[in-house]
């Protein structure tokens, strides 16, 4: 992710609140893979995050003016995409359940033979804990996917999801339970 340096968030932030252009343009560019890493993360499924992204970025820039700056500005961005990712998995429930498995993590191009078979055999494992994920509750998933994927600090996650850090503390200690449940017997829990 391309962190700003604060003082150039904040200025950026008021020139793109008093409608520049380029201020805006480049806003969106350093803060895109972050949201759309988030977005992923959460919908698995590459398209939906696109668009979750785009919706993200664009809530963003409309309520910009109504930053005060009480949390990070990355943990604001944070919040809105959870809270657009989490409107989406509302939306789509209601159609049909999750049924696979994020295809993808990151996209590396392979060049030879033994990085393709590599490659193969860390989207089997990752698939595997993948799976583990999505079979846990909704809060659960939110608090692995938000430290251990984006690494965010407990504290953060606290604010975000406006819980204690006990609560999140309490989420993480469920998760890993059923995690270490689910992955015992396949070898991929260390």
């Amino acid at each position: 992710m391309n962190r700003l340096e604060h003082s150039d968030t904040a200025e950026l932030i008021t020139r793109s609140c008093s409608g520049d252009p380029d201020a805006i343009e480049s806003l969106v560019h350093t803060y895109t893979s972050t949201v759309y890493r988030l977005a992923v993360s959460m919908l698995d499924d590459v398209a939906e995050a696109e668009e979750a992204t785009q919706d993200t970025l664009l809530l963003v820039i409309k309520r910009l003016p109504s930053y005060r700056g009480e949390a990070s500005f990355s943990t604001w961005l944070y919040t809105i995409t959870l809270n657009v990712c989490r409107d989406r998995l509302r939306k789509r429930r209601t159609r049909e359940r999750l049924t696979q498995v994020l295809q993808v993590l990151f996209h590396v191009k392979a060049e030879t033979h033994e990085q393709i078979e590599q490659q193969v055999m860390e989207r089997e494992a990752d698939a595997a804990v993948w799976q583990a994920i999505k079979t846990l509750p909704d809060k659960e998933r939110e608090v692995v996917v938000l430290r251990y994927y984006h690494q965010l600090r407990q504290e953060s996650i606290a604010q975000m999801l406006g819980v204690s850090d006990r609560t999140v503390r309490t989420r993480l200690s469920a998760a890993h339970a059923a995690l270490r449940a689910a992955l015992q017997g396949k070898g991929d829990w260390t």
